[in-house]
This record gives C-alpha cells, structure tokens and sequence, in this order.
C-alpha cells in the first residue's frame, strides 16, 4: 500500500483540495487510483468499470494501445463516461418542468 495510508480518501486523492482541479489534474488522480486498483484490486476495478457502464470494447482497445499507458486509458474512459452522464443528465434536466405545467 501506499504511505499515505492514514488518510481519508479525499485527502488521500485530493491533497491540495482548495484548489481548483483542472480535467488534466483529474485525469492524473484517476490514473493513480486506476493504477493502484489494477495492482491491488483488479476485480474492484471491473466492476467499478461496470457500475459506470464502460463499454467493454473500449477498456479492451485501452488495455491493448501501444501509445497510451493501460491505466491512464482507463482514466480517461472514467472521465469521459461521467463527463457524458452529465451532458445527459443536464440534458434532460431542462425539460422537465415544461413538461409538467398546466396539469
């Protein structure tokens, strides 16, 4: 495990939590926590993956690149998948009291 052992998970990943995360410096934090759970607790890692309805061929191609590390490929299909879930969610959200007047 890693040194820092002590700490809650925020503090562990977001050590420097006042300042603002740019997605770069997301991207980095979700690489290191992609990078432990593949050497640590991979079947965490899977379902995980699952539970946020990665598609599977995708994590396949980012396993297999030659250009880009398998964990930070994984971290970029997390970020990219949560950054669709809320363009749909904010999609969808607009509407929805629209829908409901003059009932």
């Amino acid at each position: 495990m890693t040194e820092d052992k002590g700490l809650n998970p925020f503090e562990r990943y977001f050590p420097d939590s006042e300042e603002v995360l740019d997605e770069p410096a997301v991207l980095a934090l979700f690489t290191k926590r992609v990078e432990e759970l593949i050497r640590d607790d991979l079947d965490l890692l899977l379902s995980s993956l699952y539970r946020l309805d990665v598609e599977e061929h995708k994590i396949q191609r980012a396993l297999r690149s030659t250009t880009v590390p398998p964990a930070q490929g994984i971290a970029q299909l997390i970020l990219d998948r949560q950054k669709e879930r809320l363009r749909t969610k904010k999609q969808y959200a607009t509407g929805k009291a629209k829908d409901w007047e003059g009932l």
